[in-house]
């Protein structure tokens, strides 16, 4: 049942701005989180990527009137300065016509400038935990008025404990205060150490917190380190995304990619925590805004950043963990729009592979004559099920039975060397077997050879090993040929 931003009886002021940008109904997560920030609950919010959560908790933080204008009443901390511009345009958007102003404090720009915005004035402060600190020890922050205290990606913030900086500045905060941490994914561990500096926190989720959306597929491109710059080339050639989003395992292999997809004539660019804030920013509004095709990140572009454009996800390198990949994946499918995901699978990364299949779905992609084909990524087990339930393959007309003659059939167009057994065609009537019967043993158990024509391998004559002689071939049987 969908629930309605006027049914959660919202300001007019930020109704308008809701609809104005086309927000007519709360998503799921805003549906559950709105009405307990509104209480003053704290919460403890683990909500898919791409669900609402900037305005899950800005909206009933934006609505409430702030008791003084000199300084920050709620401060959101964040990983990165790309999530934290993106929060404070966001919100600027959700406010409307209402005063309430938002600034961003990360490092990499000017520390005048960001004094200068607060000596205005400013309800929310939104920064990093590095210029944060900053901040505070030349004494140009304030925090001592902070009624909410937003950890946004969470898990990222508290990602080995507590930081000193982070212990430091909620030393710094007062006491009775509302507290709200967010992010797709919070691992228990994460979760106990948020607890102590919190109020009886609420857990708000969805049963289907941790899943990614449904319109995203997961694909796999089986390939090797020699060939993975080439096979990838060739299919975002075949598939021609209008914007695609590769994720690379360092900065170092970011740069190589992007020299070497130039090299094959695609437009990209690449984006990683080394490059200057000026050159990152402008990086990111060249490919929100459509005009870059291809953009190769590390995975500072993983976390919160809202890019529209982007059809397709590229694993060019597998995360290490299966949380880190539902980062990277949610930067497509957003929103309820359809998405993709290809990872490239190489065999110095398949133990990784082995711990997202436990969790996803995925389909082996490869480029065939310029076309993609996409198959089911099936066990081995499953395979070797489906071998066993064919119909047996249908002889020959006047071909007799073999015995020993079993299921016929490939198990998903793949057969495996030395997995089936060698089943050749039996000797057209007429024809002497090939292959003696074994001394004394059973005769062969197929028809005897034509009259008139001899086997084709003679006894050997001469004493055996054992000194018997052996005897010549039997009558009947025709000429005998010397070797």
């Amino acid at each position: 049942m969908s629930v309605t931003f006027e049914s959660l009886q919202l300001r007019p002021e930020l109704l308008a701005a809701c609809r104005k940008q086309g927000f007519h109904e709360a998503t799921p997560i805003q549906a559950l989180v709105i009405p307990a920030v509104r209480r003053g609950r704290d919460v403890v919010v683990e909500a898919k990527t791409g669900s609402g959560k900037t305005l899950a908790y800005g909206l009933p933080l934006l609505e409430s009137e702030p008791k003084q204008t000199a300084f920050p009443e709620v401060l959101v901390i964040v990983p990165t300065r790309e999530l934290a511009e993106q929060i404070c345009a966001a919100l600027g958007r959700a406010a409307g016509k209402l005063e309430r102003r938002a600034v961003s404090l990360t490092g990499g720009s000017s520390m005048d400038r960001q004094r200068a915005e607060l000596e205005e004035g400013a309800t929310f402060a939104v920064g990093t935990l590095g210029r944060l600190q900053e901040l505070l020890d030349r004494k140009l922050l304030n925090l001592g008025h902070v009624r909410t205290l937003v950890l946004d990606e969470v898990d990222e913030l508290l990602r080995g404990g507590f930081s000193l900086e982070l212990a430091t500045l909620l030393k710094g905060l007062p006491q009775d205060r509302q507290t709200l941490l967010l992010s797709a994914t919070i691992p228990n561990d994460v979760e106990q150490v948020a607890r102590k500096f919190m109020r009886s926190p609420e857990r708000l989720h969805l049963t289907t917190a941790r899943e990614l959306p449904a319109e995203l597929s997961h694909r796999v491109m089986r390939t090797t380190v020699a060939d993975r710059v080439r096979d990838m080339g060739e299919f975002l050639r075949v598939e021609n995304p209008y914007q695609v989003l590769i994720f690379c395992g360092t900065r170092h292999e970011s740069e190589e990619l992007q020299d070497a997809l130039v090299e094959l004539g695609l437009e990209a660019e690449f984006l990683h925590g080394d490059l200057s804030p000026n050159k990152r920013r402008q990086v990111i509004e060249h490919f929100r805004s459509g005009e870059l095709p291809v953009l190769v990140a590390s995975d500072l572009a993983a976390r919160g950043l809202d890019l529209p454009g982007v059809e397709l996800v590229v694993n060019y390198s597998l995360p290490e963990t299966p949380a880190a990949y539902l980062h990277r994946a949610g930067r497509t499918g957003r929103a309820g729009r359809p998405g993709a995901v290809v990872s490239m699978l190489i065999e110095q990364q398949q133990d990784r592979f082995e711990k997202l299949k436990q969790t996803l779905k995925f389909r082996l992609l490869e480029v065939k004559n310029g076309h993609v084909v996409l198959r089911d990524l099936k066990t081995r087990e499953e395979r070797d099920l489906e071998f066993r339930q064919l119909p047996p393959r249908p002889l020959p007309q006047g071909e007799a039975p073999r015995e020993d003659r079993g299921p016929r059939g490939e198990a998903s167009g793949e057969r495996e060397a030395g997995r089936y057994r060698d089943r050749r065609p039996l000797p057209e009537a007429g024809r002497g077997d090939r292959r003696a019967a074994p001394a004394g043993g059973r005769g062969d158990r197929r028809p005897p050879p034509a009259a008139g024509r001899g086997d084709r391998r003679e006894k050997p004559r001469g004493k055996s090993k054992s000194g018997g002689k052996r005897s010549g071939p039997a009558k009947g049987r025709g000429p005998s040929r010397r070797r």
